[in-house]
């Protein structure tokens, strides 16, 4: 009897190692191309949050004549930066809306009819106990699910040494890159600017005499911790880095958004000063 005999087809070594070369070099193409589209897609995401932000402020001005204080002066507002301060007026310090007689301070007081100074946020328990100080609240002006209103004290566990027992919140940006002292992934805070309209400069060797102050966001440093005492501000050691990114081409020492504010990302790689920060305004380069 004839056997027929058969062949077996298979790679050869050559061809197994010729096509995972190949595949090796496609995921050496798609994979950092991957890569920039997810963080190009995460850009436009925070742009989209500083878009709804300015609708907001533009909402606060109209209801209380004026933008946030961005200046760091710890006479007027003891240690709470900008940023604190842009998450009061657009949520409040609790959540309830801004009372129109904050004074922006860390401890949270303002001054009642008799001129005596009062705290204005009571605990949320006892919020009930105090219609008038809720009736008298704007806004909130952004839904809280979408503000990204983190607790500072969630950052640092000693935080509430320094802020004492009410809560001081921040607005997180898009980027998920710190881990909170209870395991959640957050955005890095969004720092604040706000125009000085009689100001004419903007170079950091006229700090004083500039349309936007880099010190405005003094007290958060790059870790997302607020700061005791009086820090360096996160981008001091690079202050020609911010007036050269928010500096109008177009005209000589304007700044981008010379009538208004500047909000700014630390971006994705959660650092202040870097090339991949974002801002609320189309840069030219």
């Amino acid at each position: 009897m004839q056997t027929k005999n058969k062949t077996i087809r298979a790679f050869t070594l050559v061809e197994m190692l010729t096509t995972v070369a190949i595949i090796g070099i496609l995921l050496a193409v798609l994979i950092p191309a991957l890569s920039r589209v997810g963080q190009s897609a995460r850009v436009v995401r925070q742009r989209a949050q500083f878009q709804t932000l300015e609708i907001a402020l533009e909402t606060f001005r109209n209801d209380t004549g004026d933008y946030p204080p961005s200046a760091w002066n710890t006479d007027r507002y003891g240690f709470y930066s900008a940023s604190q301060r842009l998450a009061e007026a657009i949520v409040g310090r609790d959540g309830f809306g801004f009372h129109p007689r904050s004074e922006f301070h860390f401890i949270g007081e303002g001054y009642d009819d008799a001129g005596e100074q009062v705290p204005l946020y009571a605990p949320a328990v006892n919020l009930a106990d105090n219609p008038d100080n809720v009736a008298a609240r704007k806004g909130p002006y952004l839904e809280l699910e979408s503000a990204r209103a983190v607790n500072l004290a969630l950052y640092a566990l000693d935080y509430s040494a320094f802020i004492g027992d009410l809560p001081s919140y921040v607005l997180a940006d898009s980027f998920q890159s710190t881990r909170l002292t209870d395991g959640r992934r957050i955005g890095m805070p969004i720092l604040y600017y706000r125009a000085n309209r009689q100001r004419t400069d903007h170079s950091s060797v006229n700090l004083s005499g500039s349309t936007y102050d880099v010190r405005d966001a003094i007290g958060l440093s790059n870790d997302g911790l607020a700061s005791v005492g009086n820090p360096p501000p996160p981008l001091s050691w690079n202050q020609d880095w911010f007036y050269d990114r928010t500096r109008n081409p177009n005209f000589t020492n304007r700044p981008y958004r010379a009538e208004s504010f500047i909000l700014h990302s630390a971006g994705p790689d959660g650092i202040f000063g870097t090339a991949d920060d974002v801002f609320n305004f189309e840069e030219a380069n």
